[in-house]
């Protein structure tokens, strides 16, 4: 007769197989997120590495706008301290001119040509020294205006660098949240692995235990075999005897009969 423990062991046997292959499916997947965990980890990084150096930019261009600003007034105050000098040194010439004429005069009143001189003198002085102010205001006037489209060109790229901070810091936020999710997956994988483990080790436990007990039926009934084959080879061994018996006595009273 079959084993009644057959039908459970391969019954226990599909459902191994079954709980291997939810393992191995498991398995990948938990890989699959794990590639992708480590890949969306190597981005973060990398942006936050952006963010670093979009700050150290920032750091660097105020710094550079900050210094130019103080360049500029720097400047600002030496050409007014210039002015203020050059004024000063125009006054005492002029001073100095109005005394040398007035001496002249005092020691040659007659003389016109002298006066007419100094007059000419004095007045391409003054277009001199005036050609040189403008010269001097139209310099650091040029000067400021360089400084002043650096700086400007430097708050444009200050601008354009907090509006990538603030992009990646949204790229940032984003992979974040997908970290998580990850996480949570990974989690989620990893409980469910551990699980089906256990489930596993179960079902190869219960069917460690339904090989023994069908072994011990098989041990059983090959014992069972055993005794009944001795049983019929004893019994065979007393119907040959029987059969013995039963010839010697019927050649026995054959021959009875003929005496």
């Amino acid at each position: 007769s079959v084993c009644p423990c057959l039908p459970q062991i391969f019954d226990a046997t599909v459902e191994n197989a079954r709980t291997v292959l939810q393992m191995d499916n498991a398995r990948l997947a938990a890989d699959d997120f794990r590639v992708k965990y480590e890949a969306e980890l190597a981005i973060r990084l990398s942006v936050e590495n952006d963010i670093m150096g979009l700050r150290k930019v920032i750091d660097d261009t105020n710094m550079a706008r900050m210094q130019l600003e103080g360049e500029i007034e720097s400047l600002k105050e030496e050409l007014i301290f210039m002015k203020k000098n050059h004024e000063e040194e125009m006054k005492s010439l002029q001073a100095q001119v109005s005394e040398s004429a007035l001496t002249v005069e005092v020691d040659a009143p007659k003389s016109q040509d002298l006066g007419k001189i100094m007059a000419e003198i004095r007045a391409q002085y003054d277009a001199l020294a005036q050609k040189n102010l403008e010269d001097l205001e139209k310099q650091w006037g040029r000067q400021i205006t360089e400084s002043t489209i650096e700086i400007t060109q430097s708050s444009k790229d200050i601008d354009t660098a907090r509006s990538t901070v603030v992009d990646l810091r949204r790229s940032l936020q984003t992979l974040e949240i997908d970290l998580e999710s990850l996480r949570n997956q990974r989690a989620g994988l990893e409980a469910n692995l551990v699980e089906v483990e256990n489930r596993y080790a179960m079902q190869v436990e219960q069917i460690n235990g339904l090989i023994l007990r069908t072994e011990a039926e098989l041990l059983q009934v090959r014992n069972q075999l055993q005794s009944q084959a001795e049983e019929y080879q004893a019994l065979l061994n007393v119907k040959g005897k029987l059969e013995t018996e039963i010839a010697t006595y019927r050649q026995l009273l054959e021959g009875g009969e003929e005496f």
